[in-house]
């Protein structure tokens, strides 16, 4: 942290067994709007030495200048009292200001096609490492711990983190005697082509086709039905005529008279 109070450093790199670890934690969505936070935590040997030496240590860590003007809360994480100040923004403009009081620059950019973040956070440079009775080189990484945290829209596409997180985050480590140098590029993703609309199409089309086809050949095949069958004979006759046609009438060689 850039103005990282020097009573929770020392206190944790002279006493054994005292651990401290501080986050700067980003998180933006692909709208531009997110939050910005700055975390301390302290673990219960720390927090029972401040008790002791400096007195209250929830007022004195919860009255750390953390860079940030917004929401403080407190919480407990394993081991550790974490004590966070938040900031959230409506837009990517807002956060370089937020920003300000941790990173030495910042500068994060939006576009259609994904976002970029480039960033610099020099801890040594604001805290006087003359008065540390230690080299921050010979710390043990476990007793201070620090890191950025940032979660950025679209995918990771490059990056100098440390760490990419389970949940895609990016985390680097917040050197004591170094400037930490931050970039991270994200895409959105392309919008893939919706073949299975097309498809879904092709089914809805060769469906129709067939019914159709199946319509046609049914018609045709009534049609065949109906020429091939016989006509049926007439209902009846008309009054005074026979259904039945009347035999010829023959001559007799012998008689001059009709014979039937």
């Amino acid at each position: 942290m850039k103005r990282l109070a020097a009573l929770v450093v020392l206190f944790a790199l002279l006493m054994t067994g005292c651990r401290a670890e501080v986050r700067l934690l980003l998180d933006v969505a692909d709208d531009g709007s997110g939050t910005l936070a700055a975390e301390v935590g302290i673990n219960n040997q720390l927090k029972d030495l401040i008790d002791q030496l400096a007195g209250d240590s929830e007022r004195i860590i919860s009255g750390l200048d953390l860079g940030l003007v917004g929401e403080g809360d407190t919480r407990v994480e394993g081991d550790l009292t974490v004590y966070t100040t938040e900031v959230a923004f409506e837009e990517e403009s807002e956060i370089a200001g937020a920003a300000a009081g941790n990173f030495t620059t910042f500068d994060l950019e939006m576009t259609d096609e994904g976002a970029s973040l480039e960033a610099t956070l020099d801890l040594a440079g604001e805290l006087d490492l003359s008065e540390f009775p230690v080299a921050p080189s010979s710390i043990d990484p476990q007793t201070l711990e620090g890191y950025v945290i940032v979660s950025l829209p679209g995918e990771i596409d490059d990056h100098n983190a440390d760490e990419v997180t389970q949940d895609g985050r990016l985390s680097w480590n917040i050197p004591l005697d170094n400037e930490l140098y931050m970039y991270a590029n994200t895409v959105y993703p392309k919008t893939a082509f919706p073949w299975w609309l097309v498809t879904l199409l092709g089914l809805s089309v060769a469906l129709a086709v067939g019914v159709w086809l199946a319509a046609v050949r049914r018609d045709k095949r009534n049609d065949r039905s109906q020429r091939r069958a016989p006509k049926p004979p007439p209902v009846g006759a008309p009054p005074g005529q026979s259904d039945v046609k009347s035999a010829p009438r023959h001559h007799s060689p012998f008689f001059d008279l009709d014979a039937e």
